[in-house]
């Protein structure tokens, strides 16, 4: 009976290893939500900084807006009815990433970019400084966006705004950073500029935000900012739109985030599931190779102690081969095979040895037996003196009188030959 290499409850523990090690990876996978790494500390909604903005993207969480990160294909994410916003982009990215097209989605929020900052060396989260970036880079940001030139326009910020259709009044500190363009109208502002101004047509709506401090996590908790940027949101989004789930999606890919879209043969390929995935190849492994039996049959099994006529017959012969007995043995079967053949063949029982080689030769002539029996007998006799030296004539010997018997008995042919 073949044997298998592994017992069940080995085979068993073998594959629960295996599934709990893939379920372990799979629960690890899922924990590592976070995008590729980029600047956390500069703008956007991973940046809980002065200049980031995880603390608007948590405010409209908590007032269960619908609101996401987009890591990648944004557009899509957004939808027909979604709303995109696009906060502070940084123009590198504006321009080799085909994603930044938001002229496809329908309705759209760009925060415009305003300062540059110094990141701090020990804790790479914080920013220790900012400054105001060149006003030649907010004008070409907005081009590059929306194809609408405009003027900035910087200046204290004033008490109150003449033009102001959300109702709320945002607040800031130090300069304020306004649009001038004959294509977008103001919706809140002044004389000098737009500070959220709008360009739309039938299809789309854009909204334009021109200083982030107002949605940044240092202005958000100034005055009515927080309540000002809501209303923005919400108006925007529910421009001929009444389904209040539709997400609002924050382009994270204009930061630099990015989640990459593997297929799943590259994920498997991965950390932490290569590793995984090895454990259960050679678990495949042995769990294959236990269901395979042994090559070969079984060795069999040696009793304590044997019996049969076959074993008695085997030792006599070792114990004859030991005591060096080979003479007699041979001498022995070569007269017992005459015997037994003149029997067969119904010799005259009143011969003697001799007379009966003689005998059976004339039988074996007439049958064709080109082998003599009294020649077979007078080699014996001749290496019966002459010891164990003589071992392989004798046993050429041995092999001639079984030969002889062959033909003798089947009639002259012959069908046993000896090995050269």
């Amino acid at each position: 009976m073949r044997e298998p290499l592994f017992s069940r409850p080995v085979i068993v523990l073998i594959l629960a290893w295996a599934v709990a090690l893939f379920a372990m990876s799979i629960i690890l996978g899922a924990r590592d939500s976070k995008p590729v790494t980029a600047d956390r500390a500069g703008a956007g909604t991973y940046s809980v900084s002065a200049v980031g903005y995880a603390g608007f993207f948590d405010l409209l969480r908590r007032f269960e807006f619908p609101a996401v990160r987009g890591l990648h294909d944004v557009n899509s994410l957004a939808g027909a009815d979604g709303t995109l916003i696009v906060a502070d982009p940084d123009m590198s990215y504006l321009i080799s990433d085909s994603d930044a097209d938001i002229m496809s989605a329908r309705r759209v929020l760009i925060v415009m970019p305003k300062r540059n900052w110094v990141i701090h060396d020990e804790r790479p989260e914080w920013v220790i400084g900012a400054g105001l970036k060149p006003a030649i880079y907010v004008e070409q940001t907005l081009m590059i966006m929306t194809g609408k030139p405009c003027d900035v326009v910087r200046k204290e910020w004033p008490e109150y705004w003449p033009i102001n259709e959300v109702g709320r009044t945002p607040e800031g500190s130090g300069a304020v950073q306004l649009i001038r363009s004959e294509e977008i109208r103001t919706i809140v502002g002044d004389e000098d500029g737009a500070l959220l101004g709008e360009i739309s047509d039938d299809e789309r709506k854009i909204w334009i935000l021109s200083d982030p401090d107002v949605m940044a996590n240092h202005g958000i908790v100034k005055g009515e900012n927080a309540l000002f940027m809501l209303d923005v949101t919400e108006g925007l989004s529910r421009w001929e739109n009444d389904d209040p789930t539709s997400p609002i999606v924050f382009d994270e890919t204009v930061h630099g985030f990015r989640r990459e879209r593997n297929s799943l043969l590259k994920l498997l390929l991965r950390f932490p599931f290569a590793v995984v995935i090895i454990l259960i190849c050679c678990s495949s492994v042995l769990v294959a190779l236990a269901g395979v039996s042994r090559y070969g049959a079984p060795r069999a099994r040696i009793p304590s102690f044997e019996f049969g006529k076959s074993k008695l017959i085997d030792n006599s012969a070792r114990l004859l081969d030991y005591g060096g007995h080979h003479a007699i043995v041979i001498d022995r079967y070569i007269r017992m095979t005459i015997r037994n053949c003149a029997r067969n063949l119904h010799a005259p029982e009143n011969l003697d040895e001799r007379a009966t080689a003689e005998w059976l030769d004339r039988i074996g002539h007439s049958r064709g037996v080109k082998l003599s029996c009294t020649s077979i007998l007078n080699t014996l006799s001749e290496l019966n003196g002459e010891g164990a030296e003589n071992l392989p004539k004798l046993f050429e010997t041995a092999f001639d009188i079984f030969r002889w018997k062959g033909e003798i008995l089947i009639g002259g042919t012959s069908i046993y030959k000896r090995n050269s």
